[in-house]
């Protein structure tokens, strides 16, 4: 062991501990999956804030790796349709626990979310409050499978206290596809529930200076899918091409080898990705099926890059100041003006970057999620006995003792009985803390 974790040990604080379950939905590259992404910004803007976060993960993802985090291999299917239906109870247990603690649960796939409380509350000394974060949705008209997983998502919203979802547009959505399966006491409970958290961008990676100087390229880095209307975006690429032939188009995330002449997937690391974008023209922000939140669109923004945007709510929930397209003669023409007029461009790319960096600062909506942690947390029951008592001069007369030698020499508990109000009472103590350290240690602080 090394100094700094040896002092990092012996540091009190007033510890909050938050189990983190997955929703990986691009194996490839776990980097580059949205939830490794989301999570990452997440842990990133809240360093400052006493939380150890214990992180449920197909293999170790070195993006997660922070000095205030845990990995915990926790292997899912692949296929979506069989990941949101999968859930090992023993081996969850087995890897869970009852050495740890847990003062909140963030699960990133709110179908499992029943079978996470239920196993906590059951099977281990847990109860946490339980807060969500929702990526996706079997919408009617998006889903491909034959068997979507869309009421098992809303019964799994309905066991949390809270659940960030990225758009309004796409909470208006999910309210109105579950107005077909559920009564207006439960629509109005998942309207508490649902809570709109824009995915916005770090100060530090938005582009310190304008950068005027560009190459003739047109970037389209969503996923080339249906959803995302890609199919149609090639026909527009090509009716462009019999225009003029003076440009590349950029799909990054095509897989094998591109079908036109001025087609590219030309691919990099995260930073070789950002430095492609500051050359590029400009963006394509195509219609989407799923009115989500468009990560590729303030990705190539905060790189210098300005986007023309389909006309729909979620882009101008992002910008309301963008090009705005609705027909393919009017993104012919838009993407025609940025090709040829540099001074425009230029005027959009500053406006752009000005937009993200005072209205899209993602360290703003991590504040208000990190007070939304405090009052769930704060909300949660403590228990004050005769048992909390012993506890309390256990702690003060041994001045440290790990969760582990609390339950083996003083508790002896069965599962039955819970932990989590008991822990509530001694972190309201204003002597005893916790360590921000993977095993949950109770100190004596007589200051």
């Amino acid at each position: 062991m090394n100094i700094f974790e040896l002092d990092k040990e012996l540091i009190p604080t007033k510890t909050t501990r938050v189990l983190v379950y997955p929703n990986i939905t691009w194996q490839k590259d776990l980097e580059q999956d949205s939830y490794v992404q989301v999570l990452k910004n997440m842990i990133r803007e809240l360093k400052d804030k006493d939380i150890f976060w214990t992180i449920l993960s197909p293999q170790h993802i070195d993006g997660l790796d922070f000095d205030n985090t845990e990995q915990l291999m926790w292997e899912l299917p692949t296929y979506p349709p069989a990941m949101r239906s999968h859930f090992d109870v023993m081996k969850f247990k087995k890897l869970v626990g009852h050495d740890r603690d847990f003062d909140l649960v963030m699960s990133h796939l709110p179908e499992h979310t029943h079978q996470l409380v239920n196993t906590l509350y059951n099977l281990t000394h847990h109860t946490p409050k339980v807060i969500g974060y929702a990526h996706w949705f079997d919408f009617d008209h998006v889903c491909v499978w034959a068997k979507d997983s869309f009421k098992q998502n809303i019964c799994g919203l309905l066991e949390m206290d809270k659940c960030y979802i990225n758009t309004q547009t796409q909470k208006n959505m999910v309210l109105e596809q579950a107005r077909n399966h559920f009564n207006l006491q439960t629509i109005h409970q998942l309207d508490e529930i649902l809570t709109v958290q824009y995915l916005g961008v770090k100060q530090e990676d938005i582009l310190k200076e304008y950068q005027p100087e560009h190459e003739k390229i047109i970037v389209f880095n969503h996923r080339p899918e249906s959803y995302k209307h890609y199919k149609e975006f090639i026909q527009l690429m090509d009716e462009l091409w019999e225009q003029r032939k003076d440009f590349t188009v950029w799909v990054p995330l095509l897989t094998g080898e591109p079908d036109r002449p001025y087609l590219t997937n030309e691919k990099f690391d995260k930073q070789g990705y950002y430095d492609k974008l500051k050359t590029c023209c400009v963006g394509f922000s195509p219609k989407q099926k799923y009115g989500g939140w468009s990560v590729a669109t303030t990705d190539g923004m905060m790189n210098g890059c300005p986007y023309i945007m389909y006309d729909g709510e979620y882009y101008h929930e992002l910008w309301d100041g963008a090009d705005f397209f609705t027909t393919d003669q009017e993104a012919l023409d838009l993407l025609n003006r940025y090709l040829d007029d540099s001074d425009y461009r230029f005027e959009m790319q500053m406006l752009g970057m000005h937009h993200l960096s005072t209205k899209l600062n993602y360290k703003n909506e991590m504040e208000t999620m990190y007070q939304d942690f405090c009052d769930l947390i704060n909300n949660t029951k403590s228990t004050n006995s005769d048992k909390t008592n012993e506890l309390i001069e256990v702690i003060k007369d041994r001045g440290s003792i790990t969760k582990r030698e609390l339950f083996n020499e003083y508790c002896g508990w069965g599962r039955g009985i819970k932990w989590t109000p008991y822990r509530r009472a001694l972190m309201e103590h204003p002597n005893i803390y916790d360590v921000n350290n993977s095993e949950p240690k109770y100190i004596w602080s007589a200051s």
